[in-house]
């Protein structure tokens, strides 16, 4: 279950018509994954009763960011420039990661 919706996807993205839903949908999932990696955790997670806990703005906002990303920069490298993660993204995520005993 994805906790972006198309509408609010393209609504971030700007996009108008329906002639990029599948592309947007393919990286919408794949921004969703990243930010349940860098979580470590699904998104959306549980609680410890095994109920859905609503997902916070910041992980949503995150979510957006990443998905920003992968629609404007759809090749995987861009010849004579650097690319760095944005900061903001792991500002957003960080406080509701979940951190293991090892």
């Amino acid at each position: 279950m994805s906790v972006v919706t198309l509408e609010e996807a393209k609504a971030h993205l700007r996009v108008d018509g329906t002639d990029d839903d599948a592309d947007i949908d393919l990286k919408l999932a794949a921004a969703e994954d990243l930010a349940a990696q860098v979580l470590n955790r699904p998104v959306p997670w549980t609680n410890v009763d095994g109920d859905e806990v609503p997902v916070p703005a910041s992980v949503k906002a995150a979510i957006l960011l990443i998905l920003g990303d992968l629609y404007a920069n759809r090749e995987a490298s861009i010849v004579g420039t650097s690319h760095t993660v944005n900061p903001t993204v792991e500002r957003l995520l960080w406080p509701h990661r979940k951190l293991s005993v090892a």
